[in-house]
């Protein structure tokens, strides 16, 4: 049985690829429209593949398969 922080730490991994996912949908379609990510708190991100990156060497929830 998993836990609550189990649960949520597997949330957030499809959270991201569900975002990262229609950005590369939106960008095979329509490759210079920019695309906007807002926060938790409000602030509004130009999003794109240097905040992914960024992003995912930030990581330390993702689990060693």
């Amino acid at each position: 049985m998993m836990t609550e922080e189990q649960l949520e730490n597997e949330r957030r991994i499809d959270d991201d690829c569900y975002v990262i996912s229609h950005y590369y949908t939106a960008k095979v379609k329509h490759p210079n429209i920019p695309f906007y990510l807002q926060d938790e708190q409000g602030n509004t991100y130009e999003f794109g593949w240097s905040l992914i990156y960024d992003y995912t060497t930030n990581i330390d929830y993702y689990p060693d398969w």
